[in-house]
């Protein structure tokens, strides 16, 4: 199972080829902490919020994998349970990886703030996003990475 933090989040994970089954929603951090605490072979994406209070369940993971901007963390106490972090946030995030590979969001009609882009209603539903996820899920390394460990982890 896989447990996201939004809806963007959920379009990311089903825009890189997982089932909609295996993807549940819940909304915000510590919701999905909760549940990959409570089910096996469960992992959780979550957005980093450096400047946010974190969850103090977050004390109990470690560092197992990173790239520059996406961390694998596994519970101390059972390593059946993982976060994948993204940082800083996921919008940023998001237009971080295009600039890294050259795609230009406004090519694709979409705002080069992440704000804004957090702002855009409907994620699933808009076409722009939809284009420019695909060619950024073809493009990029750390994409890549990402779901290569959460196909690891929830084969």
């Amino acid at each position: 199972m896989i447990i996201v933090e939004c809806y963007t989040d959920e379009f990311l994970v089903k825009s890189m080829g997982f089932p909609r089954r295996q993807i549940k929603h819940e909304g915000g951090k510590g919701k999905v902490m909760e549940i990959v605490k409570k089910k096996d072979m469960t992992v959780g994406i979550i957005d980093e919020d450096p400047y946010s209070d974190q969850p103090s369940d977050l004390e109990n993971y470690i560092e197992k994998d990173a790239r520059s901007t996406v961390k694998l963390l596994i519970r101390k106490d059972d390593d059946s349970k993982r976060l994948i972090q993204i940082s800083p946030y996921l919008e940023h995030w998001l237009l971080d990886r295009a600039r890294q590979n050259r795609i230009a969001p406004k090519d694709f009609g979409l705002p080069n703030d992440p704000k804004e882009m957090h702002s855009i209603p409907h994620v699933k539903r808009d076409r722009n996003f939809h284009n420019f996820l695909n060619e950024l899920i073809k493009a990029d390394d750390e994409i890549d990475t990402l779901k290569k460990w959460i196909w690891r982890l929830v084969k």
